[in-house]
């Protein structure tokens, strides 16, 4: 057989082979994607910034998951495998922003395939503003009373202001105070490890959240004196004279 009619053998009938190839690859893909068995997972959302910006505006802390692909493969991924994250750094001044939410494959994820990933919601709207970090002071809170006839002559609080960052709104009114440090009955000095309580989630304070407060307690002496001891009356006189009179008439 020359070449010709190997050419003609092969071109012979081509639209039909060609239809023949498409049709069966199209039931191939339609039988996989049949075949496929989907999982919902729920992972955290994320928020990456190295920017100026951050998020003044609560939203969902978790996000919904679809994962698609084959039952054997899928249920090989773990949480952890899939990071659900939005990106900051793109955005450059305050406002308010839908912001996609992306996803990105780690550990078992990346060995499966076919793997279709969905996340709900696909978008958040999210309000960005300024970043501030100072120093603010804690404040202590204080419940019943020392022992009577005691006073406290010192407190020291360590460390007295604490690193703090956050939008610029929350943080022009921020005040931290700390957890009840309970005074009751007490007449010695004391020192206690104490939290301090921060409740804006999205503000966030460097260090850790634990402070030392130690006071001084002492006996009260401004004004104060012993008590006189107590005055004896004397006999008087008429009635000494009395009894001597009785005597000489016995």
């Amino acid at each position: 057989m020359n070449k010709e009619k190997i050419i003609s053998k092969i071109i012979e009938k081509w639209p039909v082979k060609v239809l023949s190839v498409a049709a069966a690859l199209v039931i191939t893909v339609f039988y996989r994607m049949n075949s496929l068995e989907t999982r919902f997972v729920t992972v955290p959302l994320v928020i990456e910034s190295s920017g100026h910006l951050i998020p003044v505006s609560s939203f969902a802390e978790n996000v919904r998951v679809s994962l698609r692909g084959e039952a054997s493969s899928i249920i090989q991924i773990h949480e952890n495998d899939i990071e659900a994250y939005i990106d900051l750094d793109r955005y450059k001044n305050e406002g308010t922003f839908r912001i996609p939410v992306q996803i990105r494959k780690s550990g078992n994820a990346l060995a499966v395939d076919p793997l279709e990933i969905t996340v709900y919601p696909m978008e958040i709207q999210v309000v960005l503003e300024q970043k501030i970090i100072k120093e603010i002071p804690v404040h202590p809170v204080f419940e019943g009373k020392i022992a009577l006839g005691f006073e406290m002559t010192n407190q020291e609080i360590t460390p007295q202001f604490i690193t703090a960052e956050g939008p610029k709104s929350a943080m022009e009114r921020i005040e931290f105070s700390t957890n009840t440090i309970d005074l009751e009955g007490r007449y010695e000095d004391f020192s206690v490890l104490i939290p301090v309580i921060n409740n804006n989630p999205l503000i966030f304070i460097h260090g850790g959240t634990m402070i030392t407060y130690s006071a001084s307690i002492s006996v009260i002496r401004r004004g104060f004196s012993f008590p006189e001891p107590p005055v004896i009356p004397e006999i008087p006189a008429a009635v000494e004279e009395e009894d001597d009179d009785e005597e000489e008439l016995e």
